[in-house]
């Protein structure tokens, strides 16, 4: 039982927990203590690296993906560009086609007029001499 004032028994045990409790807290505790912060310090450390990379490689993927659209406006502008002089060349290939076959035309009908033309009288005159061959053989005499 306690009695009072305490026998030095008491303080005994109290200055041995003191003691113990110091070297304890030196060798046990504080070290444990400090390496539980390190640990804590890493772990916080790494989280706020890995945030900062994944913050880091968002902003890489939205200029990656800027970059992409602004390759496939380039390419779709290019490719307008293409199809819009593509189709010019081949309406100038079309007009000079058209403009080549109406010239032939136009020679192959001005050549038949005149060949029409050349071959009128000689075909009147042939026209004349056969009518008269055939009106000589119908009637059976000269006709003259």
């Amino acid at each position: 039982m306690l009695t009072f004032p305490p026998d030095y028994t008491f303080v005994v045990q109290i200055i041995t927990f003191l003691i113990l409790w110091f070297g304890l807290k030196q060798l046990l505790f504080d070290p444990v203590v400090q390496v539980l912060e390190q640990r804590e310090a890493r772990t916080a450390g790494a989280r706020h690296a890995a945030a900062e990379m994944q913050a880091a490689a968002e902003a890489a993927k939205a200029a990656y993906e800027r970059d992409l659209q602004q390759v496939r406006v380039s390419l779709a502008t290019e490719s307008d560009a293409a199809r819009q002089a593509t189709q010019e060349q081949e309406r100038e290939v079309v007009a000079e086609a058209r403009e080549a076959a109406s010239r032939h035309l136009i020679e192959v009908r001005e050549s038949l007029r005149q060949q029409a033309a050349t071959a009128r009288p000689a075909l009147a005159t042939e026209a004349r001499d056969l009518s008269v061959r055939m009106l000589q053989r119908v009637l059976g005499r000269n006709v003259a």
